[in-house]
């Protein structure tokens, strides 16, 4: 059965730096595929205290739409948990250029721990295991 959690769906930076609501993003699993969009911060947090527990380890890819704080905060330890601190090389992220590119929100380091990396485009059509992400703007 699919489902989603939200990890904290706030936006706009006095609601997330007052934490008025979580910021964690949004767990997608569907067709046995588990999806992390926008890991803000408490992300990590937030996974592991939520009831089922969700074990990073079970992600296959990670989704930023863009690089906000709101957004982007957790993704490198969101990365680190997912690959077991880069020990099991796996999963995908998918992000646009500007978080990637000079001053990126992901350490270049840490796109080492996983088997693939996406730059988002307008039009693009994506795979993660049964599932296809677009992005038509």
């Amino acid at each position: 059965m699919a489902w989603i959690k939200f990890l904290g769906t706030a936006g706009a930076r006095f609601v997330v730096m007052k934490q008025l609501r979580a910021s964690g993003g949004i767990w997608l699993n569907l067709d046995d595929t588990n999806i992390l969009i926008d890991p803000g911060p408490g992300s990590l947090i937030r996974c592991l205290s939520s009831k089922p527990r969700l074990n990073p380890e079970n992600l296959d890819a990670i989704v930023l739409t863009h690089r906000h704080l709101d957004h982007a905060n957790d993704v490198n330890i969101m990365i680190e948990a997912m690959t077991n601190g880069g020990f099991k090389k796996k999963g995908a992220v998918f992000a646009p250029s500007d978080a990637l590119g000079k001053d990126p929100v992901i350490f270049s380091y840490i796109l080492d721990y996983v088997e693939r990396v996406e730059i988002l485009k307008e039009g693009g059509k994506y795979r993660v295991g049964n599932i296809f992400l677009e992005t038509p703007v």
